[in-house]
């Protein structure tokens, strides 16, 4: 199972929790631990990006060009 499918069903559940008809302390602990395990999730998601990409603003400089220009 991906980790984006389990966001899914984590939000999923979160949303549905209150309905159950949980007694409302059982409906705290679950909240706690649905919200510890999204926020794992998350960080998890996060170690997925590739370090590679720069994080900040790089100005762009032009190609060199492959012609040699002459001076007069």
């Amino acid at each position: 199972m991906s980790l984006d499918t389990l966001i899914m069903f984590a939000g999923a559940f979160v949303a549905v929790l209150p309905f159950l008809g949980f007694p409302a302390s059982w409906d705290r602990v679950m909240f706690f631990i649905a919200g510890v395990f999204v926020f794992a999730l998350g960080i998890a998601v996060r170690r997925r990006i590739p370090r590679s990409v720069p994080r900040t603003f790089v100005e762009s400089v032009p190609p060199p060009s492959d012609t040699k220009q002459e001076i007069s």
